[in-house]
């Protein structure tokens, strides 16, 4: 056997470095299955008011939203950052309807909701309708949600 030179002992070290096709090691994430229903994920989601007959002013907050899905399923799960939690069904096509209820609050009220869309690779769009009890008024707003990390697979 031949001792090695210098350019061989950098490929070498290259190589080593950035664990070329050695498999395992890395963090990253599952690859999705082609063909098969996936949506969950974190997502970044701006609120835009369509009406409201509560009284209520300003922009409302941006949250988080956090699905939860298991590939393929019609069920899904979205908590976000504002304390509420949805269940919802989801199919193939990406059409989605969710509920929640949230409540009572400090004041009393109960927020009954329902949230209509449609997800897409890079996120979702909906409708959010609440009524609010036993204040007696309603609001809907406008979410646009952006995926965080892997696109969504939508057979």
């Amino acid at each position: 056997m031949r001792p090695m030179g210098a350019a061989e002992l950098l490929v070498i070290g290259a190589v080593v470095a950035t664990g070329a096709s050695c498999g395992g090691g890395g963090t990253s994430p599952p690859t999705p299955t082609p063909g098969v229903l996936q949506v969950a994920g974190q997502y970044q989601i701006v609120q835009q008011t369509v009406d409201n007959t509560c009284g209520d002013t300003g922009t409302p907050p941006a949250v988080t939203g956090t699905v939860t899905h298991t590939p393929g399923a019609e069920a899904f799960l979205l908590a976000d950052t504002g304390g509420t939690t949805f269940t919802g069904t989801v199919r193939p096509t990406g059409d989605f309807t969710a509920t929640a209820v949230f409540g009572p609050d400090a004041t009393g009220n109960t927020y009954t909701q329902r949230l209509d869309g449609r997800f897409a690779r890079t996120g979702f769009t909906g409708r959010l309708g609440v009524d609010v009890s036993p204040r007696a008024c309603r609001f809907t707003r406008d979410w646009t949600a952006i995926k965080q990390g892997t696109p969504n697979v939508l057979p």
